[in-house]
């Protein structure tokens, strides 16, 4: 059976094959995503595409589409705090077996 998840799904991200969709961010929402942007940028090691906010956003997306299991609740609050603890309870129990991000 053939892979349909959204990595499957993403071929390219040409601008003719793309949709835009407007997202209204928090001040702390923008200024992160865009240092967070302009980091990523600066440690390639390759320069072969840019990396910006929308690559963040579109790769955010596919995330969550790969993993609904990260969202419950009822509200944008709900599900973040969710989606943040489903992580941290996922790196705590890998690092308990030895299993944490080798920095």
């Amino acid at each position: 059976m053939a892979d349909n998840g959204p990595a499957a799904k993403r071929t390219s991200s040409q601008p003719s094959e793309l949709r835009p969709k407007y997202v209204p961010m928090r001040d702390d929402q923008y200024s992160d995503l865009s240092a967070l942007a302009r980091d990523l940028m600066d440690a390639r090691s390759r320069k072969i595409e840019r990396i910006t906010e929308n690559t963040l956003i579109r790769v955010g997306i596919d995330l969550l589409l790969a993993h609904p299991e990260l969202l419950a609740g009822d509200t944008e609050e709900e599900l973040r705090a969710n989606a943040i603890a489903w992580i941290r309870r996922s790196e705590t129990a890998k690092q308990h077996r030895g299993e944490g991000r080798k920095e």
